[in-house]
């Protein structure tokens, strides 16, 4: 399959690393050379989120989102040479996406590209300048956590880094309103500052994490289940429905746009078409967290509030663990999986997330053991083993 797709016009763009999916891109699964399993496993993205492929669990072809059935597998993307590129980035941020190693080098970095490979290394070259930022408008992108800190931003912002980092300064000294609204708008390329949470090339900001610690006060939620699930649902903003409409939970449209919370929303993107129907739009991130939260309170359709373990708080999400719905279709015992696999990932970057449980709910019990078998497809949590079904081990 690898050479095939190299004898016909396909580059490698990304093996095993972070990538930005195009429509016609196609991935395989499983180190080259080994295909038992799930390796060797291949399929092509229809967008940038949702791959047509042959299911098994489901007994056909199906379209899923790539994040949510990819199991943590070791993959290969490979991208027809050419293609035009269908990213709606500005300019400035393709050349500090290409000069931190994102697109690659050579044919893989034409191919993710696209046409904008020649006005992106117009810039990188020198004969040609990215559109130009106020010192101003620079200083707000380092508040945002754009430019990274110490030397990560100086490099970043170059000869202009004293006169933005004096106004940095000053808007610090200035104290901003606490109560403005916190503006989620992820990129590709993050860096992460004290206090920020990261997991795999996506950056949770302290400002927004802060708020969901808030919320989890609020409603006796553990936050390293918020946490997890809240990436595990849509990469902490970073997928296309979360970007497009700040819904970082997949929460469907239901035509009313008056929510119980208080929250207004109104009909979001379109939702895969196996699925129909639209996603939420809301109108930032904190009217989404306040919303989702409300669902999870306590007397609610769900069970997480109060819940004193994680385990115990994905189950409260589901019927079997005394929820009036099942959060997801795919039921707790594989819900369990991806999720706890996903919290152990996000853990092997940032450490252990007990510590934001144990500052924020009372009486926690007893942290979960969970050991991740295969990422995404077994685990076992506190001497039970789950994969598509569980048994006492």
């Amino acid at each position: 399959m690898h050479d095939w797709l190299i004898r016909n016009g396909y580059v490698l763009v990304a093996e095993n690393k972070p990538f930005n999916a195009q429509r016609h891109d196609v991935f395989i699964w499983g180190k080259r050379g080994y295909s038992s399993g799930e390796g060797g496993h291949t399929g092509i993205f229809v967008d940038n989120v949702n791959i047509i492929h042959c299911n098994f669990k489901r007994n056909g072809i199906t379209i899923d989102d790539y994040n949510k059935v990819s199991c943590g597998m070791y993959y290969y993307l490979y991208r027809p040479a050419n293609q035009p590129s269908i990213s709606n980035k500005s300019l400035d941020q393709l050349v500090k996406e290409t000069l931190a190693g994102v697109h690659g080098n050579g044919d893989a970095r034409k191919a993710s590209l696209g046409n904008q490979y020649e006005p992106v290394m117009a810039v990188i070259n020198g004969k040609a300048t990215a559109s130009e930022k106020t010192d101003e408008e620079l200083a707000r992108e380092v508040l945002a956590g754009k430019h990274g800190a110490g030397e990560d931003r100086k490099r970043s912002l170059g000869p202009r880094y004293e006169p933005v980092q004096a106004i940095v300064n000053k808007l610090l000294k200035a104290k901003e309103k606490p109560s403005e609204t916190v503006k989620n708008e992820p990129q590709t390329v993050q860096f992460k500052e004290d206090g920020d949470l990261s997991f795999n090339g996506v950056v949770l900001k302290k400002a927004v994490l802060d708020k969901i610690l808030a919320n989890c006060k609020e409603h006796n939620i553990l936050p390293s289940y918020a946490i997890t699930v809240l990436h595990f649902e849509g990469l902490w903003g970073t997928s296309a429905v979360g970007k497009a409409d700040n819904n970082w939970g997949g929460m469907t449209w239901t035509g009313q746009g008056s929510r119980p919370s208080g929250v207004t929303v109104t009909q979001g993107s379109a939702r895969p078409s196996n699925e129909g129907g639209h996603y939420m739009h809301y109108a930032s991130v904190d009217d989404f967290l306040t919303d989702w939260f409300y669902l999870l309170r306590s007397g609610g359709s769900y069970k997480v509030s109060g819940a004193k373990t994680f385990s115990e708080a994905v189950k409260g999400m589901f019927k079997v663990g005394g929820a009036v719905y099942d959060y997801a279709a795919s039921g707790f015992d594989s819900y369990i999986v991806g999720a706890s696999s996903r919290l152990k990932a996000i853990e092997s970057e940032n450490g252990s997330l007990a510590k934001y449980d144990q500052q924020t709910v009372t009486d926690v019990a007893k942290t979960d053991k969970i050991e991740v078998a295969i990422e995404g497809i077994e685990v076992t949590i506190n001497g039970t083993r789950y994969k598509l079904t569980k048994e006492p081990i």
